[in-house]
């Protein structure tokens, strides 16, 4: 890899473990770290500064962590993951804000990746929790997220992809539980039953990713690569709905 610098998506633990992972693979000798907000964010938000802080004091010096920069969208998120909620449920039997989330996540960072050289970006996000089944990271919603950055010429980082919670443990030096030291989301835990399963249809999630999620990633890509180099802020909840509508 060219690159010696590479943008770090922070929130938690596994994000700070994948910064340390990837640093240990990759070589990097300067790590951005990024902080992007949706809009549903609740509890204490300083926790991300002090993960930036933990992975400084994990890397020892070694690597150049620098000022973390936020980044929000809310327009761009409203219209990924809530205006057309009723069409997608209605499409798909899914209409859970945290599947598209998660993408809008990884899209917020393009901009600033391509501005740094198309700098790849590095995610925390993992296949399993060890028997939890998050909606917003199952395998394929990994996957398609990969291919939308892709599409956009930047390279996403999956470095505890497959690692198990006690692995992830390890690369931050113990004592941090997933979930802790990190914000919370009003929306959490959406798409779980009263007892806490998660069902969906797989076919269904299928069809919404090959659909709607990955065609939408790849319009907010074009969008950026046009409208935003103009000047002017792309109208988010036309280009949703003509991916709906296409």
């Amino acid at each position: 890899m060219n690159s010696t610098l590479a943008i770090a998506e922070i929130a938690g633990r596994d994000s700070v473990a994948a910064a340390v992972a990837a640093v240990r693979e990759h070589g990097f000798d300067t790590l951005l770290p990024t902080i992007a907000l949706t809009g549903t964010e609740i509890g204490d938000f300083d926790a991300p500064y002090r993960a930036v802080e933990r992975l400084t004091e994990l890397l020892g010096g070694t690597v150049d962590v620098l000022e973390p920069v936020q980044l929000s969208e809310p327009a761009l998120w409203a219209a990924m993951n809530g205006r057309h909620a009723a069409e997608l449920g209605d499409r798909y039997g899914l209409c859970s804000p945290c599947l598209a989330c998660h993408l809008y996540l990884h899209l917020l960072r393009v901009p600033l990746a391509w501005e740094l050289g198309h700098a790849p970006v590095i995610a925390g996000e993992r296949d399993t929790h060890d028997g939890v089944v998050k909606l917003s990271q199952t395998t394929a919603g990994i996957d398609a997220s990969v291919r939308v950055l892709g599409f956009a010429g930047i390279e996403l980082l999956q470095p505890i992809r497959h690692l198990s919670g006690p692995e992830v443990a390890e690369l931050v030096g113990g004592g941090w539980q997933q979930g802790a030291g990190q914000l919370g989301c009003l929306l959490s835990g959406n798409y779980r039953a009263l007892d806490g399963s998660v069902r969906y249809d797989e076919l269904a999630h299928a069809r919404y990713l090959a659909e709607f999620l990955e065609p939408v990633g790849q319009a907010v890509v074009r969008a950026w690569r046009t409208e935003a180099e103009k000047g002017h802020t792309p109208d988010w909840d036309a280009i949703v709905r003509d991916v709906l509508e296409g």
